[in-house]
C-alpha cells in the first residue's frame, strides 16, 4: 500500500504552495489557510497584484479551471483559483459507462486529467480544493511532490476544544477562564466559526479576561429544552412535526436560528458517523459516549444511523454546513434555509 501523503495545518502554509487541498468540513480551518495564504500572496506580489477567482465546484468544469490557471490574468501579475466543493469538482459518476475516445481507448477520468496536469507547476497561479470529503490517491502524492500542501481541516476533537477556544481568545489578546470555557462550549457546541463570533463578542465587551459570568450575559442559550426537542422530531420522520416545533422554537419562543442551524449540523454530524462505521461492522451502541447520545433521542439517533445509506448521510452533513453559511453569503433566506434542511433530514429518517 502506498504511503499516505502528509497533510499539514492551516498556520504551517508559506503561501508559496501551487496547490493547495483543504480536506475536511470546519469551515474555519478551511478560512484561515485561504486567509493564509492571501496574506502572503499580497505581501509577495502587492495589493493589486492577485487577482482572486472563486468558484463552486459543481459549477465548473475541470477543463475552465485549468484555463483559468494557464491564462495569465490582464489585471494582476498572480492568479489565485478558489474551487468550494472541489471534490465535485473531479467525482467520477460510479453508475455511468466509462467513457471512451474516438479511437476506442478509455478516456481519462477528471481525476486522471488533474494528475497529468499537475506534472508542472502553473506559472504565476496559485489553487486551493476546498473538500470537504477527499478520497486519498495518487493525486495527493502529485501535489506534495510539486511542492504543494493536504491541509488537515476536519473538526477538532473534543479534548482539543479548549485549546482552540484559548486560541481564539489570544488572538483578541484576551484570556479565558476555565469556567467560561466549558459554558461558552455547552452554549454555542464544538462549530469553530461559531465560537468565533462569540469570542469576537466577548472580546468586545471585556478589557482583557473574560469570566463566566460575562459569557452567561452574552452568549444566548443554544441547547436548551425547545430547541433540542427539534432533534427528536427530526428522528420521528414526522415533516408535521418537525414543522411544528420549528414553529415554537422561532416564533413562540423567538430564539434566532443559529441554535436550531447548530442542533440540525449535530445531528446530521452524528448520522454520517454512525453510518459509516455501521457500514464497517461497527457497534452503533458502542460509539453513543463518544458522540455524546443520551436521553430520549439516543435510542432514534442510533437506529437512524445504523440504516441510513452512508453517501446519504455524508451528503445530508454537507447540505446541512452549507445551508448554515448560505445565508451569510448572501445566497438565500436563513429561515427558509433552516425550514428546508430540516424537512431533508426529517424525510430521509423516514426511510
Amino acid at each position: 500500500m502506498a504511503k499516505k501523503a502528509a497533510e499539514t495545518k492551516p498556520e504551517a502554509l508559506r503561501g508559496q504552495e501551487p496547490v493547495v487541498v483543504l480536506k475536511g468540513p470546519e469551515r474555519f480551518l478551511q478560512r484561515l489557510a485561504i486567509q493564509t495564504m492571501e496574506s502572503v500572496l499580497l505581501q509577495l506580489h502587492g495589493p493589486d497584484g492577485v487577482a482572486i477567482e472563486r468558484h463552486r465546484g459543481e459549477h465548473m468544469e475541470l477543463a475552465d479551471v485549468l484555463d483559468a490557471l494557464r491564462t495569465p490574468s490582464l489585471l494582476a501579475s498572480h492568479t489565485l483559483v478558489i474551487i468550494d466543493g472541489a471534490d465535485r469538482l473531479i467525482k467520477e459518476d460510479e453508475d455511468a459507462e466509462d467513457p471512451v475516445t474516438p479511437r476506442g481507448k478509455k478516456a481519462r477520468t477528471p481525476r486522471q486529467v488533474l494528475e497529468d496536469s499537475l506534472a508542472a507547476p502553473f506559472s504565476n497561479a496559485t489553487l486551493i480544493l476546498q473538500a470537504d470529503e477527499w478520497r486519498p490517491s495518487r493525486i495527493d502524492r502529485a501535489i506534495t511532490k510539486l511542492g504543494g500542501a493536504l491541509v488537515d481541516c476536519k473538526p477538532p476533537s473534543e479534548k482539543d476544544m479548549p485549546h482552540w477556544i484559548d486560541r481564539l481568545a489570544k488572538d483578541r489578546e484576551r484570556q479565558i477562564d476555565a469556567d467560561a470555557k466549558n459554558l461558552l462550549l455547552d452554549r454555542i457546541g464544538p462549530e469553530l466559526s461559531q465560537l468565533d463570533s462569540e469570542m469576537r463578542k466577548l472580546a468586545g465587551a471585556s478589557e482583557k479576561r473574560i469570566d463566566a459570568k460575562l459569557v452567561d450575559q452574552l452568549v444566548a442559550k443554544s441547547s436548551s429544552d425547545e430547541v433540542w426537542a427539534l432533534q427528536e422530531a427530526v428522528l420521528s420522520g414526522d415533516p408535521k412535526r418537525t414543522a411544528q416545533v420549528l414553529h415554537e422554537v422561532l416564533d413562540i419562543g423567538r430564539k434566532s436560528t443559529v441554535p436550531a442551524f447548530w442542533c440540525l449540523i449535530d445531528l446530521a454530524r452524528k448520522l454520517a458517523t454512525l453510518s459509516i462505521n455501521a457500514e464497517r461492522g461497527v457497534d452503533p451502541w458502542s460509539l453513543s459516549r463518544a458522540l455524546k447520545l443520551w436521553g430520549p433521542a439516543q435510542g432514534p439517533t442510533l437506529h437512524v444511523g445504523a440504516r441510513i445509506n452512508p453517501d446519504v448521510a455524508a451528503q445530508l452533513h454537507r447540505e446541512a454546513l452549507d445551508a448554515q453559511l448560505a445565508p451569510r453569503q448572501g445566497r438565500g433566506n436563513e429561515r427558509r434555509a433552516l425550514e428546508t434542511l430540516a424537512i431533508r433530514l426529517t424525510l430521509a429518517c423516514a426511510g
